[in-house]
């Protein structure tokens, strides 16, 4: 426990200046993680084949296009060229490379990219788009409901959750991720309301947000779980001493930040509107 207690204090602060600086850093940033997380996720289901790099190219693609002037008015080159591309390309290496490729291994290709790269760069699109107090508002979500389901599932657990892809994950551990997680939330916004950077309304918003990326973060999480039993390993990596790999520590992540995107800018349109 205290291994990864201190392992995700290092990985906090690593993170930190990154969602900070925004920009070319926090880009540079979510191209490591999603580079490592793919690589997992490609291991995961046996050796790294060479159609896999075409995965790794369209994820480099799309990080470096999202960061590019005038996306926000041209989203769909990155967001509908590459992802086409990447599915006939795939389809076109097995017809070459039949003997040692099939379609099971063209659907991870492409599974993997919008599963990690799609995701995880709408942590960019938010900081971006935003700015930066949101963007705490996915973690806050996830990591906040990880450490209330722990505590509470340790302390109140006996009901299981989902015994045959977690067992030890329980009912009573997931209600309180989501009760700290929207807690969290609404203390946050309370604060930034306070420092005079948000009005009134956004403490709701913030929790709100936070009681259904807490829901979706466990899903992700379950999800996670469920692609370790298929393919028979314990953890997708090694790379976090406590957390095991990349794909470990935000399988939560994956779910929460591009539902944390939808939903904020949803409701500042129906603000807006209304």
């Amino acid at each position: 426990m205290i291994t990864r207690i201190i392992s995700g204090i290092v990985g906090f602060f690593v993170l930190l200046p990154l969602i900070i600086a925004g920009g070319i850093w926090l880009q540079i940033g979510l191209a490591v993680v999603i580079i490592i997380g793919l690589r997992e996720f490609y291991r995961a289901f046996g050796n790294i084949k060479a159609v896999h790099y075409l995965g790794f190219i369209a994820a480099l693609l799309h990080i470096i296009f999202i960061g590019g002037e005038g996306f926000t008015q041209n989203p769909h080159l990155p967001l509908l060229v590459v992802p086409i591309m990447l599915a006939v390309l795939s389809m076109v290496f097995i017809v070459i490379r039949h003997k040692t490729h099939n379609i099971t291994d063209a659907a991870i290709t492409v599974f993997g990219y919008f599963y990690i790269a799609i995701t995880l760069s709408t942590i960019y699109l938010m900081r971006d788009l935003a700015g930066v107090f949101p963007v705490w508002l996915v973690f806050i979500s996830a990591w906040g409901c990880d450490t209330g389901a722990y505590f509470a599932g340790r302390f109140f657990g006996r009901h299981k959750l989902a015994p045959t892809l977690s067992p030890n994950k329980t009912i009573e551990g997931s209600v309180g991720g989501t009760v700290l997680a929207t807690f969290l939330g609404a203390a946050y916004g309370f604060v930034l309301h306070n420092l005079g950077h948000l009005d009134f309304w956004y403490i709701l918003v913030f929790a709100l947000v936070a009681f259904v990326c807490s829901i979706a973060g466990q899903i992700g999480d379950l999800s996670a779980s469920s692609i370790k039993r298929h393919t028979g390993i314990k953890d997708f990596g090694n790379v976090m001493p406590g957390h095991g790999g990349v794909l470990d520590r935000f399988d939560s992540i994956i779910f929460t930040a591009p539902l944390a995107f939808i939903i904020y800018f949803a409701l500042l349109f129906l603000q807006e509107r209304f």
